[in-house]
């Protein structure tokens, strides 16, 4: 699947006339939810593409979408290493705070996400275009990724505002950061192994946004099942320009530097030193 999508700020001030403006297009009050990424690095030993061909921590027989999942991930994965997702719902009064219990990654059901590096604009710098691999309701992701030596690398939480019109998807959010603020330095340049994900989420409020001004991200999604599909890629990116003159003067929509969602892992080089690696933070 690719996705086509805009890209706003929203500034904290102006989040309650956003939610009302996008309620009023959309005819429908907001789904809001909150879910706890762990990001994953997906490499050999050696930083070089390994694929993902390890599924035996998978009940079997596997479904219909988990085989098709897997075929694309590991052809995706054999040409080039990514960072990877595993996002899992979390609610407030259940999951965070003092009474919150040690979640069990093995036992719920989460989703797995992979996404390639944005295709270079043509004629439409405002409108990021990328594949995208998602496989939903999926137990074992953490022995799956363990399987298939992807290494932990660390975690934020995630709240969203989404709302639907027909066919295009509108998702407001932020992220926050979940542990101190030195955890989330390059990994090379920690004292000792990368830590486990924490035992126990915080109380949401005691969050730290990952935006020092706490703005949300506005993105207006439309998508395209088939790969190579021009007719729908031009239908997806007409009903994105019509958006956007819609919204003119409401939402400021931005030209986005693709290497903003960028979840590439740069490959060593014979005899060449390599920079420290960096998960970066904020890719929806």
């Amino acid at each position: 699947m690719y996705e086509l999508f805009l890209t706003a700020l929203i500034e904290q001030g102006d989040l309650e006339a956003a939610l009302s403006v996008l309620s009023g297009i959309c005819g429908m009050q907001s789904w809001h939810s909150i879910q706890r990424i762990l990001y994953f690095q997906c490499a050999s030993a050696t930083g070089r593409p390994a694929g993902f061909q390890n599924y035996k921590s998978l009940d079997k027989p596997l479904r219909r979408d988990t085989e098709w999942f897997l075929k694309e991930l590991n052809a995706a994965l054999s040409r080039q290493s990514f960072i990877m997702q595993a996002r899992y719902d979390v609610f407030k009064d259940r999951d965070m705070g003092a009474d919150a219990k040690e979640m069990d990654f093995d036992a719920m059901s989460g989703i797995l996400r992979w996404t390639e590096f944005p295709s270079a604009p043509q004629g439409r710098p405002h409108i990021t275009h990328r594949k995208k691999i998602e496989l939903w309701e999926q137990k074992k992701i953490w022995s799956l990724m363990a399987d298939n030596s992807c290494m932990f690398k660390t975690e934020v939480i995630d709240e969203c505002y989404r709302f639907y019109r027909e066919d295009v998807e509108f998702c407001l959010t932020r992220q926050f950061f979940l542990r101190p603020i030195e955890d989330y330095t390059p990994v090379e340049q920690r004292q000792g192994p990368t830590a486990p994900p924490v035992s126990q989420l915080p109380a949401f409020e005691d969050l730290t946004p990952v935006d020092a001004q706490n703005r949300w991200v506005l993105q207006v999604k439309a998508h395209v099942m088939k790969e190579n599909d021009l007719e729908a890629s031009r239908k997806a990116q007409g009903q994105l320009e019509g958006i956007r003159a819609e919204l003119e003067g409401v939402f400021d929509f931005k030209s986005i530097d693709r290497k903003v969602h960028d979840t590439r892992v740069a490959q060593p080089q014979q005899n060449i030193q390599v920079l420290p690696q960096r998960v970066m933070l904020g890719k929806v």
